[in-house]
């Protein structure tokens, strides 16, 4: 290609087939239910890649029409990192049913928050007032994309502290998806601050990161995936409560009087408790009948 490195050359052209490829064994290993939100993120990324790869071919990389679909579809490629996020998310919290709907409203909140944030820092860069839109437009997007890496790597932090809890061992494949994208955000951060003199090397050196995250995913999707480690978890954890009660209460949207202004912590572990009294009650009520009929 001209005007590209051999090394830039080589990562425009192999990252397509990389992400086509992790699509396709999505496919093969019947994933796609799953993570709908991460094949349609592959699938967008490619798309974007090639048109870039068009406009650069009829108008050059320094022209106004290619920097502004650059940066559009950059903006567009972090709100769908949001979005397999919390693909990500909900699936580490699938042996816990009741629990799951939970952390899909506190996620969704916490993306909101994010979005809001990225907006606020997007209508109140100076760039804008100072009459230089494309400063303004590439400046703005890259303090989004910074958001949304620390966003990434909180997911995969969490998942190491909670990776026993949860059941999910790092040879899991939710695990490795989050493992991707927490090492393309740690080294994009790094990448950042270390060249923040230098910003005519970030992109390529952003490209080298996210090339390695496509190996990892590739290489969690090749092998298949080891059955979820069976949950050992002691009958006075709190999850195990919480869950119980998400469970309990179902999803009827029914209603819970709150008579007093007791802290809510206290009321759900009553709560359980009597859950689980009535749950004892019942299965020795069969046995009391049995030693009274003999």
């Amino acid at each position: 290609m001209p005007g590209l490195k051999l090394e830039a050359a080589l990562i425009w052209w192999s990252c397509p087939i990389l992400q086509l490829l992790c699509v396709y064994l999505l496919y093969r290993r019947k994933l796609l239910r799953q993570f709908p939100f991460f094949a349609s993120y592959l699938l967008y990324l490619t798309l974007l890649n090639v048109i870039r790869f068009l406009l650069s071919r009829k108008f050059g990389f320094s022209s106004w029409t290619y920097y502004w679909v650059y940066w559009a579809g950059t903006a567009l490629l972090n709100v769908g990192a949001i979005a397999v996020l919390y693909e990500i998310f909900c699936a580490a919290f699938k042996p816990f049913a009741g629990l799951q709907d939970l952390a899909k409203i506190v996620f969704k909140w916490a993306a909101g928050c994010i979005l809001f944030i990225g907006l606020v820092v997007f209508v109140s860069n100076p760039s804008l007032s100072a009459g230089a839109p494309s400063h303004w437009l590439s400046t703005s997007i890259t303090d989004f994309e910074r958001i949304v890496s620390v966003m990434e790597f909180a997911l995969l932090i969490f998942l190491f502290v909670g990776s026993q809890q949860l059941g999910v061992a790092m040879r899991n494949q939710v695990f490795g998806l989050a493992l991707g994208f927490g090492f393309n955000s740690v080294f994009s951060l790094a990448i950042l601050i270390v060249f923040s003199t230098h910003k005519n090397k970030i992109p390529l050196w952003s490209q080298w990161t996210y090339w390695a995250s496509l190996l990892i995913w590739l290489g969690y999707l090749l092998k298949p995936e080891p059955e979820r480690e069976s949950l050992h978890i002691p009958v006075t954890s709190p999850l195990l409560r919480w869950n119980e009660v998400a469970l309990q209460l179902g999803h009827s949207g029914g209603k819970v009087a709150l008579l007093n202004p007791e802290p809510f912590l206290p009321q759900v572990d009553r709560m359980v408790e009597r859950v689980l009294q009535r749950q004892i009650v019942e299965r020795r009520r069969p046995r009391y009948h049995t030693e009274i009929g003999q």
